[in-house]
């Protein structure tokens, strides 16, 4: 173990020499068969002679720090695999292991307890402040007995990587190194600069500070010269062999060993003077790092003194309130009526726009797109809803489908949406996209609706899909889908459940066309503590082809033939399909909030009709 002076003289040592540390630990461990969505640190108790041996190779290769396999052993990550009371117990198995490696070495080896952010970038909800340091704090305090320096790494933003560096200060006297990771833009994820890191890190008691993982060594050379030209500490780099790619369950790399070594003595050019790997790196990339560097001199010349220690950083994000307030929808707004309408065909949008007018002058408060993403050649979603939007001056429910749909994809698309004054989003899953052959496996399939609502949610809250700090808040008002002809009801309200706590705001039902099953489920959502609004959905004009469609082609559904032979058939008045729809919404009237009409191109002076009526209902209301 190190001095009581631990701080200061690990600096020094930073300052005067090279370091070299280790390099990937995740990406070793999967490259051996662990499956990339099992917790590593598990590893530490069920193969500890994986992880020790790995340790070992990155001594042999010539590494001077090692880092512990800790990186995701706190109570939060460890809870989505049900070890969150492990949480001591794993980060001094893997420290020991660490420290097993060290101890083995003719050479002096430092240990290091890597600590990454407390939530992680897949977390389906978002974690107060004061949760997140205590979770770090717990970390913490089972690795300091165990190791000589504290690597807090990867942090996408400044404030909770500030927040971390609170925490260690208050639980260890132990050195920090505390490392931020750039993107190819040279910025934070949450968009920070370097010029704008150094002005908050460069003031803590901090061993070092530096960058980390994300990127390869190109992008953060300019990141780490301009941290070494102003910075008061040392330097720090571990950046990634390069991008990876994803083979099944399995991620692959460059083999670039020749490459990262020349990369890192241009680093220690550039004013790094530790220098190591992360995600892709492998026991060859440390040992030719350690031949391209040996002899090396830094050219950063920090001064010697330590920096002194300002008031405690906020750790809460700035947050710049957009002009636009959130619709103040459903809750407020009284028996919604919603008219839905599949997106145009082609870029002439008169029609469309023309449509859109005649059905909200008939009474319908909100316009919906009702198509997230048609394989026929059509206007996206997105551009729909904002063509009416502007054109008929009103608002418009937009449909968010996650099939075949990546959350930072998602997150772009609908950050744009929100620019353009959409607030409004209706999430699903969506089924596998087939055009003409089968359903492409090697799509994305990432990311359902309970995840794409937590990551919206937590958008209004300042936070992004990753759980890094957002500059502004959005004001998304967040629907998600229910089916009332589902064929496994619990599960139904499992999953309304499940959306709900993930922070949906109303949900919006498949097509109602019996009012004695959908009351089933409607009935069944209060029961059960989901105290949010329904819009029910009809569609009156497609009837009797559309349900046989569902009963006997979409999987677990359950239609009883009695309602099939109950719907009226093609050529049926448009007065009785009126009527029969007006009485299915009176039925419904205690269990809903709203009701959203799917109007097709060919019977709108039928919607207008039906429109007028549920109008009517709402204002008797």
């Amino acid at each position: 173990m190190l001095s009581e002076d631990s701080r200061s003289r690990l600096r020094r040592r930073f300052t005067e020499q090279i370091v070299v540390c280790d390099g990937a630990m995740g990406t070793m461990l999967h490259s051996t068969g662990v499956p990339l969505d099992r917790s590593l640190c598990e590893l530490n108790v069920t193969q500890p002679r994986l992880v020790r041996d790995l340790h070992a190779a990155y001594v042999s290769a010539g590494a001077d720090i090692i880092q512990t396999n800790t990186f995701d052993a706190n109570r939060l990550r460890l809870s989505r695999v049900g070890l969150e009371d492990s949480v001591v117990e794993l980060n001094i198995a893997g420290a020991r292991l660490a420290r097993e490696a060290a101890r083995d070495s003719d050479r002096t080896v430092l240990v290091a307890g890597s600590v990454g952010p407390a939530n992680s970038a897949t977390a389906v909800s978002r974690v107060p402040q004061r949760m997140r340091a205590e979770v770090l704090r717990e970390q913490i305090a089972g690795l300091v007995d165990w190791v000589d320096l504290l690597m807090l790494e990867t942090f996408g933003d400044l404030d909770s990587i500030v927040q971390a560096v609170e925490v260690a200060l208050e639980e260890t006297d132990l050195p920090i190194v505390a490392q931020m990771t750039f993107g190819n833009d040279g910025a934070t994820l949450r968009g920070e600069d370097p010029a704008g890191v150094l002005a908050v890190l460069d003031r803590l008691d901090l061993a070092a500070l530096g960058a980390n993982c994300t990127v390869g060594p190109a992008a953060l050379q300019d990141v780490i010269a301009e941290l070494a030209a102003s910075s008061q500490l040392p330097i720090s780099v571990q950046p990634n062999a390069g991008t990876p790619q994803r083979l099944g369950r399995q991620v692959r790399y460059v083999h670039n060993t020749s490459y990262f070594a020349a990369a890192a003595a241009e680093f220690v050019g550039n004013g790094a003077s530790i220098v190591g790997g992360c995600c892709g790196t492998t026991p060859a990339h440390t040992r030719a790092v350690a031949k391209a560097v040996a002899g090396l001199e830094s050219t950063h010349r920090p001064q010697p003194s330590p920096p002194v220690q300002p008031k405690p950083a906020r750790t809460e994000p700035p947050v710049v309130e957009n002009a636009l307030a959130p619709p103040a929808w459903p809750q407020e707004a009284g028996f919604v009526v919603i008219a839905g309408l599949a997106a145009p065909q082609g870029p002439d949008v008169g029609d469309f726009v023309d449509q859109a007018r005649e059905l909200k002058n008939a009474g319908a408060t909100v316009l919906a797109i009702t198509e997230p993403a048609p394989p026929a050649p059509r206007v996206g979603p997105v551009a729909a809803a904002v063509v009416l939007h502007e054109r008929v001056d009103a608002e418009v429910l937009l449909p968010a489908e996650t099939a075949d749909r990546t959350l930072p994809a998602l997150q772009a698309d609908l950050l744009g949406a929100h620019a353009l004054g959409l607030r409004m989003v209706v999430c699903r899953t969506g089924s596998p996209r087939i055009a003409g052959d089968y359903p492409d496996a090697a799509q994305p399939w990432d990311v359902d609706s309970v995840q794409l609502i937590a990551a919206l949610r937590g958008l209004n809250d300042g936070q992004d899909w990753r759980g890094v700090a957002t500059r502004e808040r959005t004001h998304f008002v967040i629907g998600a889908s229910i089916s009332t002809t589902a064929a496994d009801l619990d599960r139904e309200v499992d999953r309304a459940e499940a959306k709900a706590h993930a922070g949906a705001d109303f949900l919006v039902t498949d097509a109602i066309h019996d009012a004695d099953e959908a009351t089933l489920l409607l009935a069944a959502l209060p029961a059960r503590g989901i105290d949010i609004p329904v819009i029910a959905s009809v569609a009156p004009f497609e009837g009797f082809r559309a349900l046989e469609r569902l009963r006997n082609e979409v999987p677990e559904t359950s239609i009883p033939p009695a309602i099939v032979r109950a719907l009226p058939r093609a050529g049926a008045p448009p007065g009785d399909v009126i009527e029969a729809s007006v009485e299915l919404i009176e039925k419904l009237r205690g269990l809903i909030s709203g009701v959203l009409v799917q109007v097709p191109r060919s019977s709108q002076q039928s919607a207008v009709e039906l429109l007028r009526r549920l109008a009517g209902l709402g204002e008797r209301s």
